[in-house]
């Protein structure tokens, strides 16, 4: 959370009390009109309060309390007279670190409304700091929500808002709030700041708002593409009730993606995977990227790693010359599951565009027994070719309770993302 940087109260102390007592005394020496009159101070009172600001500096304080005393004292002080003193009182508290004291009296002068303007909103500013400093945040968010009201536009006090609310174990209203600007963000064509995501986020998990959580992790993942965001979303989607064990290709190639592939046994996990339903190219791929990097081939486990290899490099070859009577007959199929398969088996042998009309047309047979796994293909091998928008449509057309929607929701994700530039 923000940590207060109370040299601006000392700022303050000085500029503005030497300001107003500045104006009130040059309205002193004109003529004034009925209403500037009653914003003008007497030289006895200003006198003192201004000696008592300058004892302040000097950290006199007894003295300063005694010259306020002084001032307190003239009769028939007017509503302006007693808000000067009591700002004069803030200010000789401020110089003394006297947090307390200096709230308690701002409160003060800032409810008169004798002050307006830049005047009162550097009050307000002063006064949202100094609550949160001293962690009273439901009382900081009460001058924070009036700061905001009467026009203050400094970021970095504006930003204090959501986080006293959240300090103030206020989360519902913390959300709400980062949620708003979340959104202005987006509206604006720009990303929320890595910080309001991560508070919103933890403002969810506080309210045990799953939904919203996941949401959030999303537009973080989206946003700032790291791998511990694409990791937990994944970790989410497989725990899902009822998740399928064939989903398990689909988020080992989502994991390959986006770069969270760090050891051996990934790298063969995959490819055995892919292996197993059919896809021998693609796991010849799979294998040779491991090989590249130097996590497949070497060490005690080097012969198998060649073992694999070799499996996948022949299967590939039976399979690519069987491709096209496999693709005759699944055309001749009265189901669309075989069309689906070949079609995706041309993308991974690198005839997307190719492959992507096969599975278009194995969905528009109507009569699959997985469609919802046929769509989440088709979303991966539109996204190899580059087709984004594409790729999006089809995965938010996945509805399937086996997990599939879950894993396609991250996958959409991921292709929105910086991350899922091909």
């Amino acid at each position: 959370m923000t940590r207060i940087d109370l040299t601006f109260a000392f700022r303050i102390a000085c500029v503005v009390a030497g300001l107003a007592l500045g104006h009130a005394l040059a309205g002193a020496q004109t003529q004034p009109t009925p209403d500037a009159q009653a914003k003008t101070l007497r030289p006895e009172v200003a006198n003192p309060v201004n000696a008592a600001q300058e004892a302040g500096r000097a950290g006199q304080k007894e003295q300063a309390e005694s010259k306020l005393r002084e001032a307190a004292a003239v009769p028939n002080l007017t509503m302006f007279e007693q808000a000067v003193i009591e700002r004069g009182r803030a200010g000789v508290s401020l110089s003394a670190r006297d947090w307390t004291q200096a709230i308690r009296s701002l409160e003060v002068v800032v409810n008169s409304n004798q002050f307006s303007g830049t005047d009162q909103l550097q009050m307000l500013e002063l006064l949202s700091k100094l609550t949160y400093q001293e962690k009273d945040y439901l009382r900081a968010v009460s001058w924070l929500r009036r700061y905001v009201q009467d026009g203050g536009s400094d970021a970095a006090v504006r930003d204090l808002l959501p986080q006293a609310l959240y300090l103030a174990n206020e989360f519902k209203a913390a959300a709400e709030e980062l949620e708003m600007r979340a959104a202005a963000d987006e509206t604006a064509g720009r990303n929320p700041p890595e910080v309001t995501l991560r508070l919103l986020i933890s403002s969810y998990l506080q309210l045990k708002d799953d939904a919203g959580y996941v949401r959030t992790l999303e537009r973080m993942a989206q946003a700032y593409p790291k791998p511990d965001y694409w990791t937990e979303l994944l970790s989410r989607a497989t725990k899902q009730p009822g998740f399928s064990d064939r989903l398990w290709l689909d988020v080992h190639r989502l994991r390959l993606a986006a770069g969270l592939m760090r050891g051996a046994d990934d790298y063969v996990e995959l490819a055995q995977l892919a292996l197993q339903a059919g896809y021998p190219a693609e796991a010849l791929t799979v294998i040779d990227r491991g090989m590249s990097l130097s996590l497949l081939g070497n060490g005690k486990d080097a012969a198998a790693h060649s073992a694999l290899r070799e499996r996948a490099s022949k299967a590939a070859e039976k399979d690519a010359a069987d491709m096209g009577r496999a693709e005759a007959s699944a055309k001749s199929a009265k189901e669309g599951d075989a069309l689906v398969n070949v079609g995706y088996a041309y993308v991974t042998a690198g005839q997307a565009s190719k492959g992507i009309t096969l599975i278009e047309q194995g969905l528009a047979k109507g009569t699959l027994r997985r469609a919802d796994e046929a769509r989440l293909r088709l979303g991966e091998a539109q996204w190899q070719a580059g087709r984004k928008d594409d790729a999006v449509k089809s995965f938010a057309a996945v509805q399937g309770s086996d997990g599939s929607a879950a894993l396609a929701r991250v996958w959409s994700a991921f292709v929105r993302s910086p991350a899922g530039k091909v």
